[in-house]
């Protein structure tokens, strides 16, 4: 048996397709014809609303600590990034700098753990907010490539498939949005690669 953790914020979570369990649950379905054993495999959506980078290095060792198993593989998952590049009073919640420096740290302490990937914030549908969150995912590469950890962009794909045109409040996919996440994750090389070992 296999854990996999998925660390993340609101989009994690699956706000706005909360029923159906977000992009998270439409994965285990797509991993399970993939051939991943689900169940007994087990995955944990550790989404948590408002999360920035911040928040979730200072809880995701914790969290993952108290759902291993002796002899359980683990995969941890980590999608971020949209939170910190929110900019309510005109100023990002974390700086890019900072944001980068704190995957860093998790990602380097995760792999201690087991098999880790790291996968852009989606796109949203404020302009500004979007080129915060390409700077964001240009960032987040360049450390998942110093740290030897799998990157996947959501980011840029997503933006020309249309999946802005998804959210209804402008930040959460719904049903169709989550899907197309999805597909993109099992679609990866960098997704499978880290899933079967």
């Amino acid at each position: 048996m296999k854990i996999y953790c998925f660390f993340g914020d609101s989009i994690t979570l699956a706000v706005n397709d909360a029923p159906a369990g977000g992009w998270v649950a439409r994965l285990a379905a797509r991993a399970a014809e993939k051939g991943l054993n689900i169940p007994p495999d087990t995955f944990y959506n550790l989404g948590v609303r408002k999360n920035s980078s911040r928040d979730i290095l200072s809880r995701w060792e914790a969290e993952y600590k108290a759902r291993a198993l002796e002899a359980s593989p683990a995969t941890l998952v980590f999608c971020f990034g949209t939170v910190d590049m929110a900019a309510p009073n005109a100023v990002p919640n974390v700086p890019v700098g900072e944001s980068a420096a704190n995957a860093r740290d998790i990602l380097s302490k995760a792999k201690e753990y087991g098999a880790v990937l790291m996968v852009s914030a989606p796109p949203v549908k404020n302009e500004e907010h979007n080129q915060r969150l390409e700077a964001l995912c240009t960032a987040y590469s360049a450390i998942c490539k110093s740290v030897d950890v799998p990157f996947i962009d959501l980011f840029h794909p997503l933006m020309e498939a249309g999946y802005i045109e998804e959210l209804e409040d402008g930040i959460h996919p719904g049903p169709r949005g989550n899907t197309m996440i999805a597909d993109l994750l099992i679609e990866s090389e960098a997704f499978l690669k880290t899933f079967a070992g």
